[in-house]
C-alpha cells in the first residue's frame, strides 16, 4: 500500500522545477521522480547531482531514436481514440517540425516516428510511477503539452505554473486556458479590499525586453565558447538541433542580425508613428509568431495576416483597423518585410509603429480584437469591449467574447462595438488573481538563470557545476518562497 505521494517533475534547462524540487523535499514526505529534457552538457549535472533525491529520472532525448522509421500508425490512431487528443493539431504547430525551423525540414515519417516514441515513453513512465501529481509549467513544446494532456486524461493532478499577465502574478492550475475559473468565480469580491499597486505587466515587460536583448560583449563570449564546444551528440540525439552545424548556426545568426536591422528600418519607414486617435477604429495588437500563445491555444489562427484580413472584412464600413506589431517580435528579428507589406496592402488597415503606446491606442479604440493576450483584459479597464480567438481565463468577464466561428465574426462585432461595459470587472478579476495566485517574477528569474548558468547569458549547452547550483538555490529562497507555499497548499491536501 502506497504511503507517500508520487511526484513527477518536468525538469529542463529552465531549472525552475529542479529548484522547486530542492525546496519541496524538505517540506513534504514524498517520492520524487523526474523527466529530464535537457541538452547534452547540462545532462551530466542531472546524472550526478546529490542536491535532490530523485528515486528515478528518465532522460527524454535518450529515449528518442531519430533514425527510427516506419511509425506504427495503428498505435497512433489507437492513442488518439483512447485519449481523445488530435495529434496532428499539436505536432504541425510544433515550431521545430514545420514552419519556423530554418535548419531542417522534417518529413512526415520522421515526425510520426518521433511522436510514437514520445507517447510510448510517457505511457511507460506513467504506468511505472503512477504519479499522484505532475509538476510542470505552461508547456512550450509539443511533447510537454502531450504529457500534460495525457496526465489530465488519466486523472493525475497537474500542478502547472501559469503566467497570468497581471503584474508578476502566477497561478497554479491544471488548465492554462481557464485557470479552473468559471463565471461564479467573480462573484466573490470585496470592495473594501484594495488591489496591490505593483508594477503593471507592461512595465515588467519593458524591463524584461531591455535585460533579454543580448549585449555585444555577451554575444562574443557565447560565440567563443560555442566554437570550442563539441555539440555532435546534441545534433545527433535532439530533434530540436537537427541540421544545426556550426556553419549553419553562425550563418543563420549573421543573416538574422542583418535582416533584423532591415526589417526594423522598414517598420520605421512605413508604419504610422502618430495615428489619428479621433477617428473610429478597431485595434488589433499582434502576437509574437512562434509563441505557445498561438501555437497551443489558438492552433487554427496561427496565420495572423489571414486573421487580420478576416477582421478587416468584418468591421463597420466607417471604421478602420489599426494593427500594431508586438515589441517582443524584435527578440526574434521581427517578421519578414513581405509579411508587413501584406498587412499594408489591405485597404482599410493601418500598420502602427511598435513603439507607439499600447494604452493610448487601446483606450481610444471602439473595439479590441486580438488572437490571444493580456490586452483583452486591460481593455476592460478602459471600457472597451474585446474579441479573442483563443480561450483565456479572463473570458469569464462579460465584455470579453471568444469567436467560435469566423462566420459569426461580423455579427459579433456589430453587436458589441457600441455596447457599454462594466469596468469594475477589471478590479474584480485582478482581485481574483491576487486571492488565488502568488508572486513569482518570471522575467527576473529567467534573466538571473541566464546570467548564472548560460555562457554570455545566451549559450545553454554548457556544463552546470553542482556547487554553483547549490549557491543558486540557497541564495534564492525568498524568490521561490511564495511558489513553494502555493504548491504545498495543493500537495498537503
Amino acid at each position: 500500500m502506497k504511503t507517500k505521494p508520487n511526484l513527477l517533475f518536468w525538469l529542463n534547462g529552465f531549472l525552475m522545477h529542479f529548484s522547486l524540487a530542492y525546496y519541496l523535499q524538505s517540506e513534504i514526505d514524498a517520492n520524487f521522480f523526474g523527466i529530464v529534457d535537457i541538452n547534452s552538457k547540462p545532462k551530466k549535472f542531472f546524472e550526478s547531482q546529490k542536491l535532490v533525491n530523485f528515486k528515478k529520472n528518465w532522460y527524454f532525448h535518450d529515449n528518442i531514436d531519430l533514425n527510427q522509421k516506419n511509425p506504427d500508425l495503428e498505435y497512433l490512431l489507437d492513442f488518439e481514440n483512447k485519449y481523445n487528443i488530435n495529434l496532428w493539431k499539436i505536432v504541425i504547430n510544433e515550431r521545430f517540425f514545420y514552419k519556423h525551423n530554418r535548419f531542417y525540414k522534417f518529413q512526415k515519417e520522421e515526425i510520426l516516428s518521433i511522436l510514437e516514441q514520445e507517447l510510448k515513453l510517457f505511457e511507460k513512465i506513467l504506468d511505472e510511477v503512477k504519479p499522484d501529481y505532475l509538476l510542470t509549467y505552461d508547456p512550450v513544446l509539443h511533447h510537454q503539452k502531450l504529457l500534460l494532456d495525457i496526465c489530465k486524461f488519466r486523472n493525475i493532478k497537474v500542478l502547472s505554473i501559469n503566467f497570468t499577465g497581471i503584474k508578476n502574478k502566477i497561478i497554479i492550475a491544471e488548465d492554462a486556458t481557464t485557470f479552473n475559473f468559471n463565471k461564479e468565480s467573480l462573484k466573490v469580491f470585496n470592495q473594501n479590499m484594495s488591489t496591490s499597486k505593483n508594477e503593471s505587466y507592461d512595465d515588467i515587460w519593458q524591463k524584461y525586453m531591455v535585460d533579454k536583448t543580448p549585449k555585444i560583449k555577451n554575444k562574443i563570449i557565447a560565440l567563443s565558447q560555442y566554437l570550442r564546444t563539441d555539440d555532435s551528440e546534441l545534433v545527433k540525439n535532439n530533434f530540436m538541433y537537427v541540421g544545426r552545424s556550426k556553419f549553419n548556426v553562425i550563418k543563420d545568426a549573421l543573416n538574422l542580425e542583418l535582416n533584423k536591422k532591415s526589417r526594423f528600418n522598414f517598420l520605421q519607414k512605413f508604419s504610422t508613428s502618430s495615428p489619428n486617435l479621433k477617428i473610429s477604429y478597431v485595434y488589433f495588437p499582434m502576437n509574437i509568431v512562434e509563441e505557445m500563445n498561438l501555437l497551443h491555444y489558438a492552433p487554427f489562427y496561427t496565420d495572423q495576416i489571414e486573421v487580420i484580413r478576416h477582421v478587416a472584412k468584418s468591421i463597420p464600413i466607417d471604421h478602420i483597423l489599426y494593427v500594431k506589431e508586438h515589441k517582443g517580435a524584435g527578440l526574434r528579428g521581427w517578421n519578414e518585410i513581405d509579411y508587413y507589406k501584406d498587412i499594408l496592402e489591405i485597404p482599410n488597415v493601418k500598420l502602427i509603429n511598435p513603439s507607439f503606446d499600447n494604452n493610448t491606442l487601446l483606450q481610444n479604440s471602439k473595439l479590441l480584437v486580438t488572437i490571444r493576450g493580456s490586452t483583452a483584459y486591460k481593455a476592460v479597464k478602459y471600457g472597451v469591449p474585446s474579441i479573442i480567438f483563443g480561450p483565456q481565463p479572463f473570458e469569464i468577464i462579460p465584455s470579453i467574447f471568444r469567436v467560435n466561428s469566423l462566420l459569426e465574426l461580423p455579427n459579433l462585432i456589430n453587436t458589441i462595438i457600441q455596447k457599454p461595459i462594466d469596468t469594475s470587472y477589471y478590479e474584480k478579476y485582478e482581485q481574483l488573481i491576487d486571492n488565488l495566485g502568488c508572486s513569482f517574477d518570471m522575467f527576473y528569474y529567467e534573466n538571473l538563470r541566464n546570467k548564472v548558468f548560460f555562457s554570455g547569458d545566451i549559450l545553454s549547452n554548457v556544463e552546470i557545476n553542482e556547487h554553483d547550483m547549490q549557491d543558486f538555490v540557497e541564495n534564492n529562497k525568498k524568490l521561490f518562497s511564495e511558489l513553494v507555499i502555493q504548491h504545498l497548499k495543493f500537495l498537503n491536501n
